[in-house]
């Protein structure tokens, strides 16, 4: 009888992406319709009550990724402002993951 042999995580998944499978992982599918560019840029969400200050980190036509200094509740949709660059766009989180947000532009 043989037996396989034990693999680290990064290694189970390195071989399901290769070979196609999935063996229990999560696959990896890329869920955004355009590729993001990364950036590092000073910006700002305004919302009713108020602004605060982020750092958009990717951005693609239809979406951005920014950090927060501190985690926060954010309102359903609100507008992300880069000042340098005349850039202005109502948007909503669509993920978050700690003080990272995900946000996809709305018309």
């Amino acid at each position: 009888m043989q037996v396989a042999p034990v693999l680290s995580l990064d290694q189970r998944n390195f071989y399901a992406l290769f070979h196609n499978h999935h063996y229990g992982l999560m696959p990896m599918i890329e869920k955004r319709g355009e590729q993001r560019y990364r950036v590092f840029k000073g910006g700002t969400i305004t919302f009713e009550n108020g602004g605060i200050a982020c750092t958009v980190r990717n951005m693609s036509d239809s979406g951005a990724a920014i950090d927060l200094e501190n985690p926060m509740i954010l309102p359903h949709s609100f507008t992300l402002s880069i000042s340098r660059d005349n850039f202005v766009r109502n948007c909503r989180a669509v993920w978050r993951n700690d003080k990272r947000i995900g946000l996809a532009f709305v018309q």
